[in-house]
Protein backbone atom coordinates (compact mmCIF):
# COMPACT_ATOMS: atom_id res chain seq x y z
CA UNK A 1 0.00 0.00 0.00
CA UNK A 2 0.93 3.63 -0.11
CA UNK A 3 3.41 4.98 2.40
CA UNK A 4 1.75 8.34 2.88
CA UNK A 5 0.71 8.88 6.49
CA UNK A 6 -3.07 8.92 6.84
CA UNK A 7 -5.30 9.72 9.81
CA UNK A 8 -7.94 7.11 10.54
CA UNK A 9 -10.58 7.35 13.26
CA UNK A 10 -11.92 4.07 14.66
CA UNK A 11 -15.15 4.44 16.66
CA UNK A 12 -16.24 1.34 18.55
CA UNK A 13 -17.38 0.55 22.08
CA UNK A 14 -15.79 -2.92 22.11
CA UNK A 15 -12.09 -2.77 23.14
CA UNK A 16 -11.41 -6.11 21.41
CA UNK A 17 -12.84 -4.82 18.12
CA UNK A 18 -10.78 -1.63 18.42
CA UNK A 19 -7.64 -3.67 19.07
CA UNK A 20 -8.22 -6.00 16.10
CA UNK A 21 -9.11 -3.11 13.78
CA UNK A 22 -6.03 -1.11 14.80
CA UNK A 23 -3.83 -4.19 14.43
CA UNK A 24 -5.15 -4.75 10.89
CA UNK A 25 -4.67 -1.08 9.98
CA UNK A 26 -1.10 -1.13 11.31
CA UNK A 27 -0.34 -4.31 9.36
CA UNK A 28 -1.56 -2.99 6.02
CA UNK A 29 -1.02 0.74 6.41
CA UNK A 30 2.12 1.19 8.54
CA UNK A 31 2.70 4.70 9.76
CA UNK A 32 -0.99 5.53 9.95
CA UNK A 33 -2.12 7.94 12.61
CA UNK A 34 -4.88 5.95 14.28
CA UNK A 35 -7.22 7.52 16.78
CA UNK A 36 -10.01 5.70 18.47
CA UNK A 37 -13.12 6.71 20.29
CA UNK A 38 -14.89 4.27 22.56
CA UNK A 39 -18.30 5.85 22.05
CA UNK A 40 -20.17 8.27 19.85
CA UNK A 41 -19.82 11.25 22.18
CA UNK A 42 -16.05 10.86 22.27
CA UNK A 43 -15.95 10.68 18.47
CA UNK A 44 -17.93 13.91 18.12
CA UNK A 45 -15.64 15.64 20.64
CA UNK A 46 -12.55 14.59 18.67
CA UNK A 47 -14.04 15.84 15.43
CA UNK A 48 -15.27 19.10 16.99
CA UNK A 49 -11.79 19.67 18.42
CA UNK A 50 -10.31 19.84 14.93
CA UNK A 51 -9.39 16.22 14.20
CA UNK A 52 -9.76 15.65 10.46
CA UNK A 53 -9.30 11.97 9.64
CA UNK A 54 -9.12 10.84 6.03
CA UNK A 55 -11.30 7.85 6.91
CA UNK A 56 -13.72 6.98 9.72
CA UNK A 57 -14.50 3.38 10.64
CA UNK A 58 -17.71 3.60 12.65
CA UNK A 59 -19.56 0.98 14.68
CA UNK A 60 -23.31 1.12 14.31
CA UNK A 61 -24.51 -0.14 17.70
CA UNK A 62 -23.01 1.67 20.69
CA UNK A 63 -24.53 2.69 24.01
CA UNK A 64 -25.39 6.36 24.32
CA UNK A 65 -24.74 8.16 21.07
CA UNK A 66 -24.90 5.45 18.41
CA UNK A 67 -23.26 5.24 15.02
CA UNK A 68 -26.22 6.71 13.13
CA UNK A 69 -26.26 9.80 15.35
CA UNK A 70 -22.49 10.21 14.96
CA UNK A 71 -22.81 9.85 11.21
CA UNK A 72 -25.62 12.38 11.10
CA UNK A 73 -23.50 14.89 13.02
CA UNK A 74 -20.51 14.28 10.73
CA UNK A 75 -22.65 14.92 7.66
CA UNK A 76 -24.11 18.16 9.12
CA UNK A 77 -20.73 19.84 9.52
CA UNK A 78 -19.14 21.49 6.50
CA UNK A 79 -15.60 20.49 7.53
CA UNK A 80 -16.46 16.79 7.92
CA UNK A 81 -19.30 16.32 5.45
CA UNK A 82 -17.19 14.55 2.83
CA UNK A 83 -14.98 12.36 5.01
CA UNK A 84 -15.55 8.74 3.97
CA UNK A 85 -17.41 6.85 6.70
CA UNK A 86 -17.42 3.07 6.63
CA UNK A 87 -19.88 1.41 8.98
CA UNK A 88 -18.34 -1.68 10.58
CA UNK A 89 -21.07 -3.60 12.34
CA UNK A 90 -22.26 -7.03 13.30
CA UNK A 91 -25.80 -6.12 12.26
CA UNK A 92 -27.16 -7.72 9.11
CA UNK A 93 -30.62 -6.18 9.47
CA UNK A 94 -31.89 -4.58 6.31
CA UNK A 95 -33.35 -1.72 8.36
CA UNK A 96 -29.88 -0.94 9.82
CA UNK A 97 -28.31 -1.07 6.37
CA UNK A 98 -30.92 1.30 4.94
CA UNK A 99 -30.69 3.66 7.93
CA UNK A 100 -26.90 3.85 7.60
CA UNK A 101 -27.05 4.71 3.90
CA UNK A 102 -29.89 7.15 4.50
CA UNK A 103 -27.73 8.90 7.11
CA UNK A 104 -24.84 9.22 4.66
CA UNK A 105 -22.64 6.14 5.10
CA UNK A 106 -20.23 5.55 2.24
CA UNK A 107 -20.01 1.83 2.90
CA UNK A 108 -21.52 -0.81 5.19
CA UNK A 109 -19.47 -3.83 6.16
CA UNK A 110 -20.31 -6.73 8.39
CA UNK A 111 -17.77 -7.56 11.11
CA UNK A 112 -16.70 -11.14 10.91
CA UNK A 113 -15.44 -13.19 13.85
CA UNK A 114 -12.69 -14.69 11.68
CA UNK A 115 -9.55 -12.61 12.32
CA UNK A 116 -7.90 -13.37 8.96
CA UNK A 117 -11.07 -12.57 7.04
CA UNK A 118 -11.55 -9.37 9.04
CA UNK A 119 -7.99 -8.18 8.42
CA UNK A 120 -8.43 -8.83 4.70
CA UNK A 121 -11.65 -6.81 4.81
CA UNK A 122 -9.80 -3.92 6.49
CA UNK A 123 -7.02 -4.21 3.90
CA UNK A 124 -9.58 -3.86 1.10
CA UNK A 125 -11.26 -0.91 2.83
CA UNK A 126 -7.96 0.91 3.28
CA UNK A 127 -6.86 0.20 -0.27
CA UNK A 128 -10.08 1.51 -1.74
CA UNK A 129 -10.66 4.58 0.44
CA UNK A 130 -7.04 5.67 0.93
CA UNK A 131 -5.35 4.50 -2.29
CA UNK A 132 -7.92 4.42 -5.06
CA UNK A 133 -10.67 6.83 -4.11
CA UNK A 134 -10.12 10.49 -4.99
CA UNK A 135 -11.12 12.66 -2.04
CA UNK A 136 -12.34 16.23 -2.25
CA UNK A 137 -9.14 17.29 -0.47
CA UNK A 138 -7.29 16.27 -3.64
CA UNK A 139 -9.49 18.59 -5.72
CA UNK A 140 -8.20 21.71 -4.02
Amino acid sequence: MATMRKAILVVDDDPADIFITEKAITKFWPGSFIEHASDGSEAIKLINNGHQPELILLDLKMPGLGGLEVLSEIRKQEKTRYIPVVMLTSSTLGSDLRAAYDAGANSYLNKTLDFDAFTEEIKAVLHYWLDLNMSLAEAS
